[in-house]
């Protein structure tokens, strides 16, 4: 099964190996969805969208959002930008075990990241039961491209 998220985020970016108008600095409104492919947990879930909101928002969407992309992506085309973000969240698993040892969590979270059987989150294999399965990064309301690893 798949579930995916939508985000949004406002960036500045030139590209240096081209020839046009986008050479010149300019910015986007970007949509980002980020699908994932996993089982439905005993929670009835695949992932709680809520801790993988926090997840985007620390991996990507805080690094990424109101930058000049050209600061942190050699040469930010759509392209370069979405293997990019593909990087970040590509260890999803790892990522979620991370998540669970965030002091900041809220009550609600923590529940999330406990088995039915009262084992912590991270001795569960999520490994084989999620993965990161697509991006698809829109720079205008047009245009857009996908990303599959």
């Amino acid at each position: 099964m798949f579930v995916t998220k939508i985000f949004t985020f406002d960036s500045a970016h030139f590209l240096t190996n081209y020839y046009g108008k986008c050479e010149r600095m300019h910015g986007h409104t970007y949509t980002l969805e980020v699908t994932l492919e996993g089982d439905v947990q005993s929670n009835g879930l695949i992932i709680d969208f809520v801790v993988l909101k926090r997840i985007v928002k620390k991996h990507v969407l805080d690094k990424l959002d109101h930058q000049t992309l050209n600061d942190v992506i050699e040469n930010p085309s759509a392209e370069r930008v979405v293997l990019w973000i593909w990087d970040q969240l590509k260890d999803l698993p790892k990522l979620l075990e991370a998540e669970q040892d965030d002091p900041n969590l809220g009550e609600d979270i923590q529940k999330y990241f406990k088995a039915e059987d009262g084992k912590d989150f991270q001795k569960m294999d999520f490994g084989k039961t999620l993965r990161l399965h697509e991006l698809k990064l829109w720079e205008t309301a047009t245009s857009c491209v996908v990303y599959r690893g």
